[in-house]
């Protein structure tokens, strides 16, 4: 018998996602085209991987025999990608950023236009997203972070730590007034996270009773939480550069907010691909600059 890697493949995301409308949408396919691809599979193996039903596709007890070395195949797979990727010694073709949107919003336009300049030839493929994009499987090739990264297989570098504040424009602080202390600070209009829990826990470490039912705005899109704390929208807390760089006032009620750590990191197993390396090296010499230059006007 001999099945296509391709197959096994699809019966991973399949079960991964328990329905072949997601799955088709995951690997960029149909949903007929998918079925009769499963359906090709089952027929030869001479039985069914999934139980079906109105609710989706679970595995069958033959299902979940293969399963575990279907993903160790899969790991096997993308660790050869990698490890063909990382020996790339030359300065074309794409490279993938994943940065978060504060980092995109404020920080990249001024900065990549030198690295494109200097690297004509390189594409630059920027993944924005808030969530930490998966290395292993190459969501990215290169990631800033700001936490500090657990995962043993990665290569990474400590940036610097930005600072965090309460901030709001002047606009809204000469309607309303500059809170003075914690207490007068949260009576006020402040602007923070729906979904994110960011806000809470920070709160919650101080012992104020901030959540996020009882905020006049909530967003989980940081840039568009700035841009209306800069049209007076309200308070908000964030990072010390971008508030500089919105010139939004800076509100001193008595405590300090800890810093956040940035890291500049990728795989292991692409750390001397040559086009990742210029990259990072780029990143790690402009990006702690840049963020300290702004960070610094108050």
């Amino acid at each position: 018998m001999n099945i296509d890697w391709r197959s096994w493949y699809q019966f991973l995301a399949i079960a991964d996602c328990g329905s072949l409308n997601q799955a088709a949408e995951k690997l960029g396919s149909s949903q007929p085209t998918l079925s009769r691809q499963l359906l090709a599979l089952e027929t030869q193996l001479g039985r069914k991987l999934f139980d079906r039903s109105t609710h989706g596709l679970t595995l069958t007890d033959f299902g979940k025999t293969l399963l575990e070395e279907s993903q160790n195949m899969a790991a096997s797979a993308d660790r050869l990608q990698r490890l063909a990727h990382g020996q790339d010694l030359t300065l074309s073709g794409s490279v993938r950023l994943s940065v978060n949107e504060m980092i995109a919003q404020y920080c990249l336009p001024a900065l990549l236009p030198a690295f494109l300049n200097q690297y004509p030839d390189l594409q630059v493929q920027v993944v924005v997203t808030n969530q930490a994009s998966n290395l292993d499987k190459r969501d990215a090739d290169v990631a800033v972070r700001m936490f500090r990264p657990h995962q043993q297989d990665l290569v990474m570098r400590h940036l610097l730590d930005i600072g965090i504040g309460a901030y709001a424009s002047d606009i809204y602080l000469d309607l309303r007034g500059i809170p003075s202390t914690p207490e007068a600070l949260i009576k006020h209009r402040i602007l923070g996270f729906d979904r994110d829990k960011q806000l809470e826990d920070g709160a919650t470490a101080l012992g104020w009773p901030i959540k996020n039912d009882d905020l006049h705005f909530r967003t989980d899109n940081m840039a568009l939480m700035v841009e209306v704390a800069v049209n007076g929208g309200g308070i908000i807390f964030t990072h010390d550069y971008v508030a500089n760089l919105r010139s939004l006032t800076h509100i001193d009620c008595g405590f300090t907010i800890p810093s956040v750590p940035v890291y500049l990191t990728c795989h292991r197993d692409v750390q001397h691909n040559q086009k990742i390396r210029v990259l990072m090296d780029f990143l790690a010499e402009r990006l702690p600059r840049f963020i300290a230059d702004y960070a610094g006007k108050q």
